[in-house]
């Protein structure tokens, strides 16, 4: 096992060691016999209540495997280590200031390879479609529910003459009430992960589209 197979080990005999009901109480989970469920951006996960397996599934599609390190480590935090009646603030802190100087706010550069990444243009219907909330500032900036409890503020902006394109998220001054500052970094992993991957996807299909499903012009003429 490499380190992070390691930790994700770890946080889920860390879940199998907690009071179940306690989690369900606390964060209001749907739940059965077998699983703890719990909406993670746009996807539904469901946490296997004896062997803490991880698996999601988008819309109404099929469970498949949600076991990835940032996915695992955040759920985890957040089921087994935010406190009791946390409420929202309000108030937005960038990251730097959510770290309180405690890690010097030195995880995050920006961002600047996923916004590369990114069409700005595109980005407002993907972000939608994560269920985002515009915000005034960002081009675009959207509010996204990472959980049904944990807000996050997304903000790009575009290249111009002097700097690249660039990335700002801003948390609830409250956030790490509900998952630790380290747990920050694999959520906002995830997060841009996900973003990305819908950016794709909505670029394969536009392409498609453009190009009548995969038909060549001289096909589509004839």
């Amino acid at each position: 096992m490499n380190n992070y197979e390691i930790q994700a080990e770890n946080a889920k005999k860390l879940f199998l060691g907690y009071d179940q009901e306690e989690i369900i109480r606390k964060l209001r989970l749907e739940h059965d016999e077998d699983y703890l469920y719990l909406p993670f951006l746009d996807l539904q996960y469901r946490v296997h209540r004896r062997t803490a397996a991880v698996e999601r599934r988008e819309g109404t599609g099929a469970y498949e495997d949600g076991g990835s390190f940032n996915e695992v480590l955040t759920i985890f935090d957040a089921m087994c280590c935010s406190k009791e009646g946390v409420q929202l603030s309000g108030e937005w802190r960038s990251t730097a200031a959510l770290g309180n100087q405690v890690h010097g706010g030195s995880l995050f550069q920006g961002f600047q390879e996923q916004a590369a990444r990114m069409d700005p243009e595109r980005l407002p219907a993907v972000l939608e479609a994560m269920g985002g909330l515009r915000m005034p500032k960002g081009e675009p900036g959207y509010r996204l529910m990472a959980f049904p409890f944990l807000p996050v503020y997304f903000q790009y902006w575009r290249s111009d003459e002097e700097f690249p394109a660039q990335i700002n998220l801003f948390w609830d001054k409250n956030t790490t009430d509900i998952i630790h500052y380290e747990t920050v970094y694999y959520l906002s992993g995830f997060l841009m992960e996900r973003i990305i991957a819908l950016l794709d996807r909505d670029g394969r299909e536009h392409t498609e589209r453009e190009n009548g499903y995969g038909f060549t012009e001289a096909a589509r003429r004839d």
